[in-house]
């Protein structure tokens, strides 16, 4: 019976995965919020990403900007290189991690995806490299478009890069996400999604902070955090996050704060996939009717171009 079972389902699988994207994610839409959603007329904040993913979207402009590696670029032109995290290698060949000096405090990942990462606190020995090296083939092997219907991800190409870890040395960085909803009148409303205890062996934590950064609307997971200690970073990484929102109806910009600097992690044009469960207690809803989206295309005004070659340049 359970052999049964496990075939029926792997078979229901196989027919979905053949599906158009636009019908697969209304499947997995209903499965998840137990209702079909309105992509051609979004309300709420997952529906108005699949209506980005699929009916409106600048797919180049995403494919640049995602792309870990190229968004240095833009993000050195825009607001400053003293924002990136120290960059030690790129390389589309895995093998060549053998060669540097030390992996200890660094950050392993692909530049075309996420959940894909290897964070090494100390030296790891050959066997650990050497399963590193497998991973990372692995993660150059995939394309990411794949894995929640974002095709932008696959105009992006493929390359390993190795970053110097942002923490203090004790746990893993909190990451500080900005859901910036530009008013197009100069004014922006945003949503703080401050993610914790990652990789740490305890429930994924979350608290999210609505147009402000002193009352906490929503926590799931909570551990007791104060982001107040780094209230200072937080204002000037919001600042910072209208600069690089400017161009868009929305966007999500992530940072790192450690001992008081700022760092930038990256942009992300389609959260979640438009499947994300976690914003519970109206927030979908609430950050739905944020974003002034409209039925236009969301992306860069005509004047301006945001090809992979040229996604930091503005024409005069």
């Amino acid at each position: 019976m359970v052999n049964a079972k496990r075939e029926i389902k792997k078979a229901a699988l196989n027919c979905i995965r053949i599906m158009p994207w636009s019908c697969q994610d209304r499947l997995y839409y209903f499965h998840r919020f137990k209702r079909l959603p309105h992509i051609r007329h979004p309300e709420s904040f997952n529906e108005k990403v699949l209506f980005r993913k699929f009916i409106k979207g600048d797919y180049d402009c995403y494919a640049a900007l995602s792309d870990k590696i190229q968004v240095r670029d833009y993000i050195a032109h825009t607001i400053g290189k003293e924002y990136l995290i120290p960059l030690l290698h790129t390389t589309d060949n895995p093998e060549t991690l053998f060669e540097l000096e030390t992996l200890k405090d660094t950050v392993i990942k692909p530049n075309h995806g996420s959940g894909m990462v290897n964070v090494f606190m100390e030296e790891p020995d050959f066997v650990e490299k050497y399963r590193l090296i497998e991973r990372c083939a692995e993660w150059l092997a995939k394309d990411y478009s794949h894995e929640a219907r974002e095709i932008h991800y696959r105009y992006i190409k493929p390359q390993i890069m190795v970053e110097q870890r942002v923490g203090d040395g004790k746990s893993t960085a909190i990451d500080y996400k900005f859901h910036m909803f530009n008013k197009q009148d100069g004014n922006f409303e945003y949503v703080l999604q401050v993610v914790f205890n990652r990789n740490d062996n305890q429930p994924l934590s979350m608290l999210f902070y609505v147009n402000n950064l002193d009352s906490c609307f929503y926590r799931r997971f909570d551990t007791g955090l104060d982001i107040s200690a780094n209230r200072e970073g937080l204002e000037k990484a919001l600042a910072l996050s209208k600069k690089l929102a400017s161009d868009f109806d929305y966007v999500r910009v992530d940072w790192y704060i450690s001992q008081g600097d700022v760092y930038f992690g990256e942009l992300t044009f389609t959260p979640g996939a438009g499947l994300m469960p976690v914003l519970k207690h109206g927030l979908d809803e609430m950050m739905g009717k944020m974003w002034q989206q409209d039925g236009k295309t969301a992306s860069l005004p005509a004047q301006q171009s945001c090809t992979p070659s040229t996604a930091w340049k503005k024409t005069p």
